[in-house]
């Protein structure tokens, strides 16, 4: 595939991913939240109430929502998007402490993740996956959307 072809797919998936999430003509309001960060390590919310609150839980259940367990102990409960998701197909993620930036709406406890930073004992990095071939970033762990090729976890450092 041509870098003018590849060139052509990216524009032409950036313009439809811009179409899905722009407000609908006469529908400018949009829905109140608060901008955050939050620290800790994200967990399987099922499995910390098991433990810490002797809460059976149904097995179906055991990996079913994530959620960033806090150094305080607070579980704060994630709306599972493509950044969240990478939690759930990357184990690496969940044995790392994080910051998450989120969007904390008011019409829900869930949170919505949309920055991933590692906190590493050398200093913060921020997470995402890289394709080397395509040059493009994605925001969990699959095959690169353009080549189908295998795409890495890449960390860069936060100043």
């Amino acid at each position: 595939m041509g870098s003018a072809e590849r060139g052509m797919r990216s524009l032409i998936g950036v313009t439809c991913v811009m179409l899905l999430v722009s407000p609908l003509p006469g529908d400018e309001k949009s829905p109140a939240y608060a901008t955050e960060t939050i620290r800790g390590k994200v967990v399987f919310l099922a499995e910390v109430m098991q433990h810490q609150a002797g809460v059976t839980v149904v097995p179906e259940a055991r990996e079913r929502v994530l959620a960033l367990k806090t150094k305080q102990g607070t579980l704060v409960p994630l709306l599972e998007d493509v950044r969240t998701r990478a939690f759930r197909r990357d184990d690496r993620l969940r044995e790392m402490e994080v910051e998450l930036v989120v969007r904390r709406y008011a019409i829900s406890p869930l949170v919505q993740v949309i920055r991933v930073i590692e906190v590493a004992a050398d200093g913060k990095y921020e997470l995402d996956y890289w394709c080397d071939i395509c040059s493009i970033v994605m925001f969990e762990k699959k095959d690169c959307e353009c080549c189908q090729g295998p795409v890495e976890l890449r960390r860069r450092k936060v100043e």
